[in-house]
């Protein structure tokens, strides 16, 4: 029995309070290999025994403190991040589980990576899962004497890319007599502290409000200010700032909450301005204030398209762009690829120069030249990059002797050329993108084109290019709506699904379009600076004007109705016919683990913005792909139909997050209505409804007032959409209603029709 100095598991039966020490991060040093073979290198062969000593504050292995690791709503202990260069990661973890009674009991374990379990000092289980993202589980037996039971925990896994650093403990045959402390601790003071933390909520009147006054000191923070949380109140008012950080200070421990207020921000309005001098003004804002870390040289591209004077930081920043690249860290392409270009365009000094090319002669340039390092060469952007970059680079230099393979620069220049050709030419086989519309990565594709458009010697591949670029413009703009570019997408992030207002897309069509909702991007640095390519002219009006259209991207159907009111795309998915593969790249079918595909979004304004999916994870903040609000844990059955779609959701057992979730923005709604099953929503000049076939609860974690979760691992919705001057939000209520909709399986049945039948 749980009581104020202990910690309850939670109701899925997740054990989620621990002492944590790490990461602890070394540089790996193992043979060179695939990622997966890599992974299991990195592994210590040897158990050995837990660490001794642990207690809250204590130096634990690395030097690094046992800290509590305040779980927030994620039942796993995660330490996920992003590591350029190839690391061997260890986490350690220990707490003190308390049974009233002996017995054994069943264990779920989850992890990614290389996890090693001890219970009471004896190994139980090292659970082996070296692979890519996607936590497995095995199912052990703990023995547990009666009062307290020791756990530790090890889990090892290589940094590569964006890595999934985690386990989980879950409780299969229930957790009554089971309770939580941790090793060392003021139980009393953390207990409070942490349910405190959950308690906080945002207000409408934009306040933050908990359930008491705080237990302990609190500091509110944001970019441009910070306060203390007053100890006597249980409310205080917000800071003006929509992303927020409140700080719970409990002794030497610190637990963090991330709030965000998506109805504070205020976007940008346009400049105006001829279209020469807005294009000038966005190239000037880039100059000034664009690229950061390895990606500064974009806004030193600008400098110099501009013809400013150089800046006191240039040279270190240049410097420190070619040891990016000599290093080979993950996107090192990127950074070679501007390098290139300004080189190719002779903006460079010859001392300038001259560096570039030492580095682009020691630099990799595919998976077949020598060494080991973390750069990705597989996806769609990088692959083309990497091969843009050894044609350009070869070509710059055609006598010189390249490093990896010992090639000449002419031999690497035909290389590169061919290997443009048939990444071209399967795309324009295969019919699309495997990215298509993706915010983040379409303006990389670009830049990468740009480069194969303005620089290669084959005429039809450099027109080929070009006529890519005129593609993936166009549907951008097709996809846009009120100045913002929305929809579907091959690969997202959280922000270009919650703001897609600020993705470097946007910042394309702001370029091209002084009408577009302001947004900046160092990747327009090579539109601006082609020497041949103009963007279409017809940009602004296919933003403007309605659609209707469907359309295909490799083996998938996009679905777009534009109206004045709304827009609403999507990609149509029907259910697998095979089993569902255990890799990222698997065909788009729904009941398939998804990764990062968006898969449908309703908008009614360029801040008001609907869409479902069944998260990857259970932290908001997750570095996992797919995370909580972008991709897919398991892909839907998509129907899309003019002015509604239904989904299907069946979710396996073997993935832990048993939700789905809506994202509502219910702060924006001029009229809205609630109940069991069904969201309406009028906005500007659309209208939005949602059902779902389990009951919408609200939830806040991170986005405050927006999500509406569905529990249960099968679950339908309908998305249906309407304009103001059709009908009163009345008769579009009762019209909705009067679908009827409801699951039978794997179908949404209406009574006017099945749009999401197998």
């Amino acid at each position: 029995m749980t009581n104020d100095v202990s910690f309850a598991l939670d109701p899925d039966g997740f054990l989620r309070h621990w002492l944590v020490a790490g990461v602890v991060r070394t540089p790996y040093t193992g043979p060179r290999g695939t990622d997966d073979a890599m992974r299991q290198a990195a592994a210590d062969p040897q158990v050995g025994p837990p660490p001794a000593g642990v207690r809250l504050g204590a130096v634990g292995p690395g030097g690094l403190p046992w800290r509590y690791r305040w779980p927030g709503w994620n039942v796993f202990v995660e330490e996920s991040g992003f590591y350029h260069k190839l690391e061997v990661l260890n986490l350690h973890a220990e707490t003190l589980l308390h049974a009233q009674a002996g017995g054994s009991r069943r264990v779920r374990v989850w992890a990614v990576g290389v996890l090693d379990l001890w219970l009471n000092g004896t190994h139980v289980v090292r659970h082996a899962v070296p692979k890519y993202m996607y936590p497995e589980s095995t199912v052990v037996t703990l023995d547990l004497r009666p009062g307290g039971n020791t756990l530790a925990a090890r889990l090892q896994t290589l940094g590569v890319r964006d890595t999934r650093v985690l386990f989980g403990l879950q409780f299969v045959d229930g957790t009554d007599g089971l309770s939580v402390a941790l090793p060392g601790a003021d139980m009393r003071a953390l207990k409070q502290a942490s349910t405190w933390m959950e308690s906080i909520r945002v207000t409408g009147d934009g306040r933050l409000a908990a359930a008491a006054p705080p237990p302990c000191p609190v500091r509110i923070s944001s970019a441009a200010a910070s306060r203390d949380w007053s100890a006597d109140a249980a409310a205080v008012p917000a800071l003006p700032q929509a992303e927020m950080r409140v700080t719970a200070h409990v002794g030497e421990q610190t637990l963090v909450r991330e709030l965000e207020r998506p109805g504070a921000i205020v976007l940008p309005e346009p400049a105006g301005g001829t279209l020469d001098e807005h294009r000038r003004a966005c190239l000037e804002r880039i100059a000034r204030n664009g690229g950061e870390g390895h990606l500064a040289t974009q806004a030193l591209l600008a400098r110099r398209l501009l013809g400013f004077a150089p800046t006191a930081t240039e040279a270190a920043e240049l410097t420190a762009a070619l040891r990016f690249v000599d290093d080979r860290n993950d996107c090192a392409d990127f950074t070679l690829a501007l390098l290139l270009r300004a080189v190719a365009l002779r903006k460079l000094s010859p001392q300038e120069t001259a560096a570039v090319a030492d580095t682009a002669q020691r630099f990799r340039y595919w998976d077949d030249e020598a060494g080991t390092d973390a750069m990705c060469f597989g996806s769609e952007n990088h692959s083309l990059l990497f091969h843009g970059c050894q044609m350009l680079a070869g070509s710059l230099w055609p006598d010189a002797r390249f490093e990896a393979l010992g090639r000449t620069g002419a031999e690497q220049a035909r290389r590169g050329a061919a290997r443009c050709r048939a990444w071209a030419d399967t795309l324009l086989r295969e019919g699309g993108f495997c990215e298509f519309l993706s915010s983040g990565y379409m303006p990389i594709t670009i830049a990468a084109l740009l480069n194969v458009a303005d620089f290669a010697d084959d005429a039809a591949l450099a027109a080929d290019a070009a006529q890519l670029v005129d593609r993936i413009l166009r549907e951008l703009a097709l996809h846009s709506f009120d100045g913002v570019a929305v929809g579907p997408q091959g690969r997202a992030y959280r922000n270009q699904v919650l703001k897609p207002w600020t993705s470097s897309a946007q910042a394309l069509l702001y370029y091209a379009n002084p009408a577009a909702v302001p947004a900046y991007s160092g990747w327009i640095v090579f539109p601006a600076s082609s020497p041949g390519y103009r963007m279409p002219e017809d940009l602004a009006t296919i933003m403007a004007a309605p659609a209707t259209r469907q359309y295909r991207h490799g083996l998938v159907n996009l679905h777009v109705t534009k109206t004045r009111g709304y827009l609403l795309s999507a990609v149509a998915l029907d259910w697998r016919v095979h089993p569902a593969s255990s890799t990222w790249d698997h065909d788009l079918r729904a009941g398939n683990p998804g990764y990062q595909q968006h898969v449908w979004h309703a908008t009614l304004g360029s801040r008001c913005h609907v869409f479902v999916n069944h998260p990857g994870a259970h932290d908001d903040l997750t570095m996992a792909r797919p995370g909580y609000w972008y991709g897919n844990g398991i892909l839907p059955c998509v129907r899309p139909e003019a002015d509604r779609l239904a989904e299907v959701f069946e979710i396996p057992e073997t993935h832990p997050v048993r939700f789905t979730h809506a994202h509502w923005p219910a702060d924006l709604f001029s009229r809205q209505l609630r109940s069991a099953h069904w969201l309406f929503g009028e906005y500007g000049q659309g209208r939005v409804a949602l059902w779902c076939s389990a009951a919408l609860e609200p939830h806040d974690e991170v986005l405050t007032g927006r999500e509406y979760r569905a529990s249960g691992r099968c679950s339908a919705w309908l998305c249906v959409c309407g304009e103001t001057n059709q009908e009163s939000f009345e008769a579009f209520i009762a019209r909705c209603r009067a679908l009827a909709p409801r699951q039978e399986g794997r179908e949404v049945q209406l009574a006017d029709a099945a749009p999401c039948a197998s």
